[in-house]
């Protein structure tokens, strides 16, 4: 449409704006931020306007819906101002809105556990964000729209798109130590981490969009799914299944809960999931169909940094049961080396990707429930410290804040060694024991098989270089792909600020 157009429309008799938007909510810094709802089809091609910090916008009803675009691209800002949308006949201000950096946490129950359980398991004089250290002055603002809370007016497995939020809850909100009881720890302790590290000067605003124990394919848009193949229809149940433990109905957690914060502006994208995606047909599928979900969200959400960064956590060592176990708890324990490995790979296939390493931050082989560390405060941290160093912040730098990353994978012609480039090495590559000598890496025997047998010697070659060899060919390698390795002992690969080198599994077959 043509701005003469909207300058010259009649305003709209009345309008809603979407749920997505609430007082107390944190809009994204340097971009082109949206706002937008509905109004009755007889209002179309008439206007709604807005005023923001002194930038307005306007915008005509189309087809029953209106999206106002906010061009000026903002500064952060830790004091609240008014948010004001508006017509001749109608006014609806949201109050406290802050500018600064909108996250979305998401994934399955380790996205989901809660603040609450964080404190459960801190200890006296544990100085691990305790309840009572929980400042709700700091700028940090929370959206919670997780599986468990929805009224049943969406399909599960269907097709259909939710435009708006239709669970009734309150929107955003601030963090308080009550309010933060049922709220992502993840999410959480990557603001905290995150404002502090900028002294407070950078808000904060997360949305948690979480589904306990969903395969990636409850997560998937329609079009990724379909390309994909990580489900598919019942006729005789009337809708979608996918693949994965607890597999039932597929695309429900995009469909339902993603998409209408689809134009919603935000400046990076936390993944803590995979767990239930550990079949060997999942997990041969999954950095495909997970990359075509983030290429999705990246053609949605911004005008301005389209390639927002997606950080995903490094699943830390899952230990199975001690054989002198004798108490009465269920012990937790998935095979999730595989996948693991398969997701560490994600930063050589996509723009923008960061993994959160993991391998040295849960060492405790006791803890019967070992499927969900308490780890939550050092992954939130580490997270933090990465994004800072993404957004050329608190004077960090990517080579001391992550561990070692793989930049590219040679194989000889005989396919009996392997070379491995990495960056972020820092003054370069080393090993927690000083050993020349690299523990953690696997060779794969077939397409996913990691080879039991095989001896793989692996040694530092130069300051950014690691060589792998055996005596027989192989089809690919592997490093931190067994479930229960730990930094130091099993796997000992680090650069030179301490940080250990994340898993990935590299098949040359796939390529």
């Amino acid at each position: 449409m043509k701005n003469g157009e909207v300058l010259n429309a009649e305003f709209c008799d009345d309008f809603k704006v979407s749920n997505v938007f609430s007082d107390n909510m944190v809009l994204q810094r340097n971009e082109h931020v949206r706002v937008w709802g509905f109004a009755d089809e007889s209002q179309n091609g008439k206007k709604v306007c807005g005023e923001f910090k002194g930038v307005t916008a306007e915008a005509l009803v189309e087809e029953g819906e209106w999206v106002l675009t906010f061009k000026s691209k903002l500064a952060a800002d830790p004091v609240g101002a008014d948010l004001r949308i508006y017509t001749d006949k109608k006014e609806v201000v949201f109050k406290d809105v802050l500018v600064g950096d909108v996250y979305i946490v998401s994934g399955q129950s380790n996205a989901e556990y809660p603040m609450g359980i964080h404190w459960m398991f801190l200890g006296e004089n544990d100085d691990r964000c305790p309840k009572e250290s929980i400042d709700p002055t700091l700028p940090i603002r929370l959206n919670y729209k997780g599986q468990g809370y929805r009224n049943g007016v969406k399909v599960r497995g269907s097709a259909e798109l939710a435009k708006d939020i239709d669970d009734g809850l309150e929107g955003w909100f601030i963090a308080t130590a009550d309010r933060l009881e049922g709220f992502s720890a993840i999410g959480y302790l990557f603001a905290y981490h995150f404002v502090k590290l900028t002294d407070g000067k950078v808000p904060v605003g997360m949305v948690e969009l979480d589904g306990s124990g969903r395969p990636l394919g409850c997560f998937v848009p329609n079009e990724v799914a379909d390309k994909y193949g990580t489900d598919m229809y019942s006729s005789s149940l009337g809708y979608y299944l996918t693949e994965g433990i607890n597999a039932e109905w597929g695309r429900f957690m995009f469909n339902e809960y993603f998409h209408p914060f689809a134009k919603m502006a935000i400046n990076g994208f936390i993944w803590y999931q995979g767990e239930s995606d550990l079949l060997e047909q999942t997990t041969r599928r999954y950095n495909d169909a997970f990359m075509g979900m983030v290429e999705h969200m990246r053609d949605t959400h911004n005008l301005v940094n389209r390639d927002f960064p997606v950080y995903f956590i490094e699943f830390p060592a899952i230990f199975t049961q001690d054989p002198n176990y004798t108490g009465t708890d269920n012990w937790a324990f998935l095979d999730v080396g595989k996948i693991r490995a398969t997701m560490g790979s994600l930063v050589m296939k996509g723009k923008n990707f960061y993994q959160i390493q993991s391998s040295d931050l849960w060492t405790d082989k006791t803890y019967w429930n070992s499927l969900h560390p308490n780890c939550k405060y050092e992954q939130g941290l580490r997270a933090a410290r990465i994004a800072c160093a993404v957004n050329e912040e608190a004077g960090l730098r990517l080579d001391e804040t992550s561990g070692p990353i793989v930049e590219s994978i040679t194989y000889s012609s005989d396919f009996k060694k392997a070379t491995v480039k990495y960056r972020n090495v820092g003054t370069g590559l080393t090993t927690s024991n000083g050993d020349r000598y690299v523990k953690g890496f696997s060779v794969l025997q077939g397409y996913f098989t990691i080879s039991p047998i095989l001896e793989a010697k692996a040694r530092i070659v130069s300051r950014d270089t690691v060589e792998i060899t055996c005596d027989v060919p192989f089809v690919g390698i592997a490093y931190n792909a067994h479930t229960t390795f730990v930094y130091g002992d099993e796997i000992t690969l680090t650069n030179s600020s301490g940080v250990p080198a994340g898993a990935f599994l590299d098949n040359y077959l796939k390529k």
